[in-house]
């Protein structure tokens, strides 16, 4: 019987760790802290407070497809518009790990595709990671 319950774990952590590899939740941030994201210009549609660092979008759960067969869903290249809370400052990347065309933003953004960026001419909808930090 031990040896079965055992057994029966294991397998358990396999397929725990086998189905690993989708979007992460970006976890709760207290209302006081960090920059709020959204899907559309305006400030509109699904919104997201980040108030740490993310250096992939892909790996954080959102809602825009991630694959063209509609499955999963993530924040990469699905920024529309920021908002930025008191004391708070980011720093917007056109690619992952916090490279390419970058874009410090210290006050709100009602619609990105008015900052000019090499990706599509703007950053509305080419933010790929997001440094985020308390202003001294």
């Amino acid at each position: 019987m031990k040896s079965i319950r055992r057994a029966l774990w294991i397998g358990v952590a396999l397929l725990v760790s086998a189905c690993g590899g989708g979007t992460d939740p970006l976890g709760p941030t207290p209302l006081d802290q960090g920059i709020v994201v959204y899907v559309h210009s305006g400030y509109r549609g699904t919104s997201q407070q980040i108030g740490a660092d993310v250096a992939d979008l892909n790996k954080a759960e959102g809602p825009c497809s991630i694959d063209e067969n509609g499955g999963g869903g993530s924040w990469n290249d699905c920024i529309s518009s920021i908002r930025v809370l008191p004391g708070w400052t980011a720093k917007i990347y056109g690619d992952k790990d916090f490279r390419g065309a970058s874009l410090d933003v210290r006050a709100d953004i009602p619609d990105l595709s008015a900052i000019n960026a090499d990706c599509s001419h703007s950053f509305n909808d080419c933010i790929s990671s997001i440094r985020v930090s308390r202003t001294q």
